[in-house]
């Protein structure tokens, strides 16, 4: 079983480009890293480069599973993503569906 795999990967025709892969850590744990260079972000941040984290604890992750009902956590949200900004659609399952995660941004 792979332990990473890329959400998407996107470029758009003005330059900007968005990418987020998940990570499932040793322990089992799920992790997302988000990378976005954008226009936007050099406004709100000074720099065009916006990094994100989420991370999941075992309980999340595993909650996450049975939600997307799959053992096999990467290839699910590969399914669900598509290749596609599909953020606020996951976080919402994750909201309406109790699951919890931290949010780290640089």
């Amino acid at each position: 079983m792979k332990n990473k795999v890329i959400l998407y990967d996107i470029k758009k025709d003005n330059g900007d480009s968005f990418a987020l892969r998940a990570f499932i850590f040793p322990d089992g744990r799920l992790s997302f890293e988000g990378q976005d260079f954008c226009e936007t972000a050099l406004k709100w941040y000074g720099d065009e480069e916006y990094e994100y984290f989420y991370i999941f604890d075992i309980e999340n992750t595993n909650k996450l599973k049975v939600v997307l009902k799959s053992d096999d956590l990467l290839e699910s949200l590969v399914n669900f993503f598509n290749g596609e900004m599909r953020d606020e659609e996951f976080r919402k399952l994750c909201e309406n569906n109790d699951i919890k995660y931290d949010i780290h941004v640089m």
